[in-house]
């Protein structure tokens, strides 16, 4: 559908706003298409311009951020701790989990003496 417009004394022909609901089928068809950003605006009779304007909205439209919920705990920061049986034994421990299991070895081994 096209519209006259007077700028300055001259008229000139311009096409009636396209609604959004039509623009966004537009860009999804292009999409599909395959096409060019060039072609495809040239083969549905669009202003080049106008079309990639259509497509910038759309790509912000799309990326306007989210709020997303997460659960922040504190940084643990690693602690490794070696136990030397002299040279033929080494016991690397480095969780806190793994500590009673130590504590447990060495009592077996009967090395919680002093040192």
């Amino acid at each position: 559908m096209w519209a006259m417009k007077t700028i300055n004394g001259s008229r000139r022909l311009r096409s009636a706003r396209t609604d959004a609901a039509h623009r966004t089928q537009i860009v999804a068809a292009f999409e599909r298409s395959g096409l060019s950003a060039t072609a495809f605006a040239r083969q549905q009779g669009l202003n080049y311009t106008t079309f990639c304007n259509w497509r910038q909205r759309q790509r912000e439209v799309k990326s306007v951020p989210a709020f997303v919920q997460v659960e922040v705990t504190a940084p643990i920061a690693p602690v490794e701790l070696v136990i030397e049986l002299g040279t033929q034994a080494r016991m690397r421990i480095q969780s806190e989990s793994q500590l009673a299991l130590a504590t447990h070895l060495l009592h077996r081994l009967n090395l919680t003496g002093a040192c």
